[in-house]
């Protein structure tokens, strides 16, 4: 009986200590994305302010200019997509970095992204928001950051 219970008391401090390291790995990982932590202190991130409606993502640009569902990036560059939302909740997902962050109508988040390799990444919406929901998708063009 007082086996069983070593035991027990063992297994529970065991899980105890695993999801307490769990939650400080998730803590700071949270906080580099949310600050933009990994980003190089001499170089300021370019921002893209992203306004998602129903159902579609619309990004601006600094110079102004305005897209629909797709971003163009440049590779090696720091970006902070400063995300809100027209109407409903959504959350904007970039499904090949697992990069997701919510757009709640009335608030502003930032979520910085440096992303390294050109090519495509898929954008979708990852909160249902409306029959139109599975409509929601963009793509976020990396370019070469030589040409």
């Amino acid at each position: 009986m007082k086996a069983e219970r070593i035991a027990e008391i063992s297994t529970i401090v065991f899980a105890i200590a695993i999801l307490v390291f769990l939650g400080a790995l998730s803590f700071q990982y949270l906080g580099y994305i949310s600050h933009g932590s990994y980003i190089p202190s001499n170089e300021t991130a370019i921002p893209i302010k992203v306004i998602a409606k129903q159902y579609v993502w619309e990004f601006v640009y600094p110079n102004g200019t305005v897209s629909y569902n797709k971003v163009v990036i440049q590779a090696g560059k720091p970006y902070v997509f400063q995300l809100t939302s027209a109407d409903v909740i959504h959350a904007f997902y970039i499904v090949q970095l697992g990069m997701k962050m919510q757009a709640i109508p009335g608030y502003t988040y930032d979520l910085y992204v440096l992303v390294n390799q050109p090519g495509v990444y898929n954008i979708w919406c990852a909160e249902f928001c409306g029959p139109g929901h599975y409509t929601m998708k963009g793509i976020m063009i990396v370019t070469n950051s030589t040409g």
